[in-house]
């Protein structure tokens, strides 16, 4: 789609697609939506149109962005060359255990002094922080048996059940998302193995840190005898923050202003911007229109506002293209 808009992309080695606009030389800003959705190929995939909303899973997180990103390409091959170099991409593994390997692997590709996450919901905010993530596979194995002739033989499902209540439990008030539970072999099975997949955030590092080692702690405490636990760090995203007078910042504040649409709510969330800003890069994450339901197969978005928040993303775009939204950090 973006050959046919009249961009030259590229398919890099971690698959993203790039395409580069601008000077060939230099350090550019990228704008970047992510391909991955969190449902697996099994999922039906149905989009409906009612009225004007747009209905189906992954519709707005990010289908939505990745649409914006083609006519951008079409925008930037049909006008003037920008006078600061562009990069749009569309990222892979920007979801779950994905870890953003997308974003890093083109931050590593491409020397970059700003940059722009495109995600579908959220219109009245601008995510302006990077909430930090770690995550974690617990694994655990027993000795299995026969339901009736082995009773009484430790169930690897039995205790992560109850390791994982622990764990939840110990981390108080911060967050912690048991996400995936898989194990056992049949329902007349004791089972012999199980594992969890947890989620830990926080906006702050070293409590992040702190609540993993409490989860940790907690999954490895009082393991019947024959029950083993092994436990893996499968992913770790950063945080990081732009600062409120940056002038990445105030060129997306501008682009409202001048659209005469409200401030933004401006605030903290995980996107492919965590990549830049874990690296010092000044980044933001800006939202197209309303919707609701993401992670969830009902999810939809509104058409109505989506004019405001492609205008407002072009602003954006314009300012990034003359090369007023610097320096880096």
């Amino acid at each position: 789609m973006l050959a046919a808009a009249g961009a030259h992309p590229v398919r890099d080695a971690a698959g993203n697609v790039v395409a580069r606009f601008g000077p060939a030389d230099g350090p550019a800003a990228i704008v970047a939506a992510h391909l991955d959705t969190v449902f697996g190929p099994e999922t039906e995939l149905h989009p409906t149109r009612d009225g004007d909303v747009l209905r189906g899973p992954g519709i707005g997180d990010d289908a939505l962005g990745l649409a914006a990103i083609v006519r951008l390409g079409r925008r930037l091959a049909q006008g003037p060359e920008p006078a600061h170099p562009l990069v749009i991409a569309a990222t892979v593994g920007e979801e779950g255990l994905g870890d953003l390997r997308g974003a890093r692997a083109l931050l590593d590709d491409v020397a970059c002094d700003a940059f722009v996450a495109v995600e579908g919901h959220g219109l009245e905010r601008v995510q302006v922080a990077g909430v930090a993530a770690i995550r974690l596979r617990a694994r655990l194995r027993g000795p299995g048996g026969h339901s009736w002739g082995d009773r009484g033989a430790p169930s690897a499902v039995h205790v992560l059940l109850e390791r994982a209540r622990e764990a939840v439990a110990v981390a108080g008030d911060a967050h912690v998302n048991v996400g995936v539970i898989r194990g056992g072999t049949s329902v007349n099975t004791v089972a012999p193995e199980a594992e969890a997949e947890i989620d830990l955030r926080d906006l702050d590092s070293g409590a992040l840190e702190a609540t993993a080692r409490r989860v940790a702690a907690a999954l490895g405490a009082d393991l019947p005898p024959g029950i083993e636990l092994e436990l893996a760090e499968v992913g770790r995203r950063p945080g990081g923050a732009t600062p409120p007078d940056h002038p990445l910042l105030a060129a997306a504040r501008e682009a409202r202003r001048r659209l005469g649409l409200p401030p933004a709510e401006e605030c903290a969330s995980s996107t492919d911007a965590n990549a830049a800003l874990g690296r010092g890069i000044p980044a933001v994450c800006l939202s197209l229109t309303q919707g609701a339901n993401a992670h969830r197969t009902d999810e939809h978005v509104e058409l109505g506002p989506l004019p405001h928040g492609v205008a407002a993303l072009d602003g954006l775009i314009d300012a990034l293209c003359s090369g007023i939204a610097y320096p880096i950090l």
